[in-house]
């Protein structure tokens, strides 16, 4: 009702005016105090329609009938018969100062039900809270992992190998840049310190020849722990040729004829005019791991070549072959390190620094 009093206050014309008086009921129950209105007939119809009180008035220039409303008689100021706004004014922040309006000193004039009771803040911020979480409730938990597998991959992620590889392979590429290496000299660098990680990585975890298999056609990180690498049937011939090689094959980079710097510089062979990484997703194991070496020697490993090996009766690479989880490469590699871009060859040279920690750290994330 106060609220629809403000409204008529200022919705009204100019020439109206307003009193206020007080008086008491018959049974000397509440006080009440009686606002009279000196307003036109239009304007009375106006305000009423506006503010949606019902107000009676007639048709000549005669007060119309009081508008009242339940405030304490104390309530009322000497100042009530001034102007409209004034006088409604005062007598709202009156009432507000009153002992009765619970809210107007929570810790004196309320009740501990009243202080109980959630403020306005605390109600917006529980609506905020429900539209950003209408189905309630707390966020949902990381799952159990399903495996031994997936709990080491799991611990390896929280190493932060980039944390680690970071500051000096920033170092590394702003040198290069300082010192302005034409483009044959770079890639070269780029190549002799790759192939030397590699030796450097077969030297500490004793291995003579290590693959690289990258998620050619799909496949996340995730799929790869545990499971290994999966055999598939064919190659790409198999698209455009009936006749092709239908075995189950996997396909790889090996350090013992390509080096470190081949399988990091390959580009993709179905994307001829833009020039692409061959996947996101490395996958490093020893081509000479016990399960490998024993499936070669009694035939379940057939054709085995530079970049692929058929699989009969067996999957394909088994997870005990890996020499660290899988890992991600070639995605937001410059921002990892702190640099806005990276061209080709040092995005390369970044990666084998990566790879080479991840490969040194690795061994204890896979379960033997």
């Amino acid at each position: 009702m106060i609220a629809a009093l403000l409204v008529l206050a200022f919705s009204v014309p100019c020439h109206a005016g307003v009193t206020a008086s007080a008086q008491t009921g018959a049974e000397g129950a509440l006080p009440r105090i009686t606002l009279e209105t000196v307003l036109s007939p239009a304007a009375v119809q106006t305000a009423g329609a506006a503010t949606g009180i019902g107000l009676q008035t007639s048709i000549s220039l005669a007060p119309a009938p009081s508008v009242i409303t339940a405030l304490p008689a104390s309530a009322v100021p000497s100042a009530v018969h001034a102007a409209p706004v004034t006088a409604i004014s005062a007598v709202l922040t009156a009432a507000a100062a009153t002992p009765e309006s619970p809210k107007a000193n929570p810790e004196t004039a309320a009740t501990p039900a009243d202080r109980a009771q959630p403020t306005f803040k605390t109600r917006i911020l529980g609506m905020l809270k429900t539209l950003a979480n209408p189905f309630g409730g707390k966020a949902a938990e990381e799952a159990p992992p399903a495996n031994e597998a997936e709990r080491l991959d799991r611990e390896f992620s929280r190493v932060d190998l980039w944390n680690k590889v970071a500051p000096a392979a920033k170092m590394e590429i702003e040198k290069i840049r300082a010192d302005e290496l034409s483009k044959a000299a770079l890639k070269e660098y780029v190549q002799r310190e790759a192939d030397a990680a590699i030796e450097r990585i077969k030297a500490a975890r004793g291995v003579a020849n290590i693959g690289f298999h990258y998620n050619l056609h799909g496949g996340r990180r995730e799929e790869y722990v545990g499971a290994g690498i999966r055999a598939t049937m064919g190659d790409i011939a198999l698209r455009y040729s009936m006749n092709a090689d239908s075995n189950y094959k996997v396909y790889f980079f090996q350090s013992a004829q390509h080096g470190g710097f081949v399988p990091l510089d390959s580009t993709h062979g179905e994307h001829i005019f833009i020039k692409m990484r061959m996947g996101y997703v490395m996958n490093l194991f020893d081509l000479d791991a016990p399960a490998l070496a024993a499936a070669r020697a009694d035939g379940r490993i057939k054709n085995f070549g530079s970049i692929s090996m058929d699989f009969h009766g067996m999957k394909g690479v088994p997870y005990s072959a890996y020499l660290a989880p899988p890992v991600e490469v070639f995605h937001g590699t410059a921002k990892k390190i702190g640099l806005k871009k990276l061209g080709w060859d040092e995005e390369t040279l970044v990666t084998i620094r990566y790879l080479e920690a991840a490969a040194l750290a690795g061994g204890d994330f896979i379960p033997r």
